[in-house]
């Protein structure tokens, strides 16, 4: 018997995730906050540029 796989397109991928998020909100916000560290995408220019004011 033939498996049928099912195609995935980035308009099913976007729907789905949004539907995830939208029902866990803050289990993803604090997943991203656990895995990623925002600062080490922000590059040590910008922390200098916008601090050097204060």
């Amino acid at each position: 018997m033939p498996v049928q796989a099912k195609q995935l397109n980035f308009s099913n991928i976007s729907s789905d995730f949004e539907k995830f998020f939208n029902q866990n909100q803050y289990n993803l916000l604090s997943m991203l906050n656990h895995f990623f560290d925002i600062s080490d995408f922000i590059p040590l220019s910008f922390y200098q540029k916008y601090y050097s004011n204060f």
